[in-house]
């Protein structure tokens, strides 16, 4: 399965989650390394855009085009999540339930609803799984964010 990821041009092919591990995200504690991907190069855009400022977009990005198993992934169903899971902040359930997911070592990847288009998903990476030897990096490209959606 395919999956995208938008970050800095200088990051994009770091894949040990250090940027979510050093800030915390949604999905997990700060200190915990996960790597965040989206299903499309669209809701990976959405997915970015949500962290910068109004009218700012970054300069000197990159999209990476991921390969993951499709056999390693665990789900998680919006009917399983907390009634306030869209919240900003987010509520600590959801880094408890990918902390879990982490330390059990049972999958590669944890198959969420994403908060901004919850029909789409994103694929949180355990750079730490003993199957992580399977994501492959397929394809880097320059990203620039169109103004006119800022």
């Amino acid at each position: 399965m395919q999956v995208h990821r938008i970050a800095k041009a200088a990051y994009i092919e770091d894949l040990t989650g250090i940027g979510a591990k050093s800030v915390g995200g949604r999905w997990n504690f700060k200190g915990v390394s996960v790597l965040y991907t989206s299903s499309s190069i669209a809701l990976s855009m959405l997915e970015c855009m949500a962290h910068f400022p109004i009218a700012y977009a970054p300069k000197d990005m990159a999209m990476a085009v991921i390969d993951i198993p499709d056999h390693s992934i665990t789900e998680i169903h919006r009917k399983d999540l907390p009634n306030n899971w869209r919240e900003v902040p987010s509520p600590r359930e959801l880094k408890q339930l990918s902390y879990d997911w982490v330390k059990k070592q049972e999958t590669l990847v944890l198959k969420v609803p994403s908060i901004i288009v919850p029909q789409e998903f994103n694929y949180i990476v355990n750079p730490f799984h003993k199957d992580f030897k399977m994501v492959k990096m397929k394809k880097i490209v320059p990203f620039t964010f169109d103004n006119r959606v800022l």
